[in-house]
């Protein structure tokens, strides 16, 4: 047991405490000896086996400074967290010595008492006020019956029959294979794609990589050749905006498919979905999109919800909250490319992922401000999920994260916990508030981008089969193999 002599605290901006501790002779003399002995045991010796080289000589080769700097390291570690545990301090992190190090170890010696000043990060003390009653804007989103037209006509598309056209120019609607060049202002080579490389369909409602070729290729014929200059985004110093450069496109015209269209009718259903009639499969894409839509529609009132609630609370956040959530982040993203096949051991570096982790701490600020609101206002009004929600919420875990040790199990329990009462108080406030559409011309983005077909997907279980887009385009049907957008 760590022998405390005293401790004082103050407060200090960002959810900080500084901390003065000052503990007795005795307890820094038996933390000298623990290291001492652990050196021992440790430290490999020429001419000697590990641990069985004399006392003198292993300390004479460690060193006295080194030594009493791990011993003064390992005690503030020591003292920090019993203080801490014993006086019920909401501690996270970041502990740092206050004051110079050179002159703390100087006044330290083993066998004296010894006093150190240190400050870490602490779970900040939040109060929400003015979180009833409120009216509030967003964006709403609405069910919009085109959706499921334009879902349909997307996969009709999909299993169209491609014929081949040679006695008329491109049209907006077909496909075509090219040969396209880039080159610098310099009239040096940038990128080259061969045919086999680059289908494209010529449809103004889905994007290329190089925005002005599809209006470019419209109008031409097999064989004609074209140059049209192209923009393309070029990767800007930090702190700057991203300056599109300025390059010319060559594009050689190899071939045109034209698309012939299957009926959408119950024979289409029938080969296409689960369903036997197109009047089912119809019924069933305007009720999955209805429900759709009024899930987005909440996400949108519970994001304005948010935003409200952070303006009208701020609250000092600990750096080592962000400096999680913003690992956790990165972490996701970092899975999710390696589940895509990229070997992550190739392209990672030390200094990609401090970027990559400072990129995502503005939003990671976000989401711990608002996790901090949501369980400081359940805590207000009383919010406790049941231990049934909280179970259930549990085993959706255990199913993913198999063979898990009882420690981190019971992490997940929290985790659940805090998850499952957080979404509750968030229903509740919903309940609490009122919500209007937006003023601005924000309202009419939010419901186009619900609407984009690109943002309907259908799952490999549900009514119709999602078909991959073909890397190839040829006079056959496309391959019906399920695939998630």
């Amino acid at each position: 047991m760590t022998d405390i002599i005293s401790i004082t605290t103050e407060p200090r901006a960002n959810s900080q405490l500084l901390a003065t501790i000052e503990v007795s002779g005795a307890h820094s003399q038996q933390v000298y000896n623990q290291v001492v002995n652990d050196l021992l045991r440790h430290t490999q010796v020429p001419g000697f086996r590990k641990g069985k080289a004399p006392r003198q000589l292993v300390l004479q080769q460690i060193g006295k400074e080194r030594l009493r700097y791990v011993t003064m390291e390992k005690l503030i570690e020591d003292t920090v967290k019993a203080a801490v545990e014993k006086n019920n301090i909401p501690y996270l992190g970041n502990l740092r010595l206050e004051g110079d190090a050179v002159e703390a170890l100087d006044r330290f010696q083993p066998g004296e008492n010894f006093s150190f000043s240190v400050t870490f990060d602490v779970e900040p003390e939040v109060t929400v006020t003015g979180y009833k009653g409120l009216t509030i804007e967003y964006n709403p989103v609405t069910y919009n019956p085109e959706t499921v037209e334009k879902f349909l006509q997307r996969h009709q598309r999909e299993h169209a029959t491609l014929i081949p056209v040679e006695d008329r120019p491109a049209q907006w609607g077909d496909d075509v294979t090219l040969k396209l060049v880039t080159k610098d202002a310099n009239g040096e080579v940038v990128k080259e794609f061969s045919a086999d490389e680059l289908p494209l369909s010529l449809d103004e409602e889905q994007p290329f990589l190089l925005k002005e070729i599809p209006a470019a290729v419209v109008g031409m014929s097999v064989g004609e050749a074209k140059t049209v200059t192209v923009s393309v985004a070029e990767e800007a110093e930090e702190g700057k905006a991203e300056t599109p450069k300025q390059l010319t496109a060559e594009i050689e015209l190899l071939g045109i498919k034209a698309p012939e269209l299957p009926p959408l009718d119950d024979a289409f259903a029938a080969e296409h979905s689960q369903f036997s009639t197109m009047a089912e499969l119809r019924a069933y894409l305007e009720q999955h999109h209805r429900e759709r839509a009024e899930n987005q529609d909440k996400k949108a009132k519970e994001a304005a919800l948010i935003d409200t609630l952070i303006a009208q609370n701020p609250v000092e956040l600990p750096k080592t909250l962000i400096r999680k959530e913003a690992d956790v982040k990165v972490r996701t993203t970092l899975m999710q490319i390696q589940s895509q096949g990229v070997d992550l051991n190739k392209i990672m570096t030390e200094e990609l992922y401090e970027k990559m982790r400072q990129e995502a701490e503005p939003g990671a600020a976000k989401e711990v401000h608002s996790r901090l609101l949501l369980k400081a206002i359940a805590r207000q009004e009383g919010i406790e999920p049941s231990a049934e929600a909280v179970e259930e919420r549990l085993n959706r875990y255990k199913e993913v994260l198999a063979n898990q040790a009882a420690k981190d199990l019971e992490r997940l329990r929290e985790f659940a916990y805090d998850e499952v009462q957080q979404e509750e108080a968030l229903n509740w406030l919903l309940e609490q508030n009122t919500f209007q559409p937006a003023t601005s011309e924000a309202a009419t983005d939010a419901t186009a981008t619900a609407e984009a077909p690109k943002e309907t997907p259908i799952e490999p279980e549900a009514a119709v089969e999602e078909t991959a887009k073909p890397s190839k385009r040829s006079g056959k049907k496309a391959s019906p193999t399920p695939s998630q957008e």
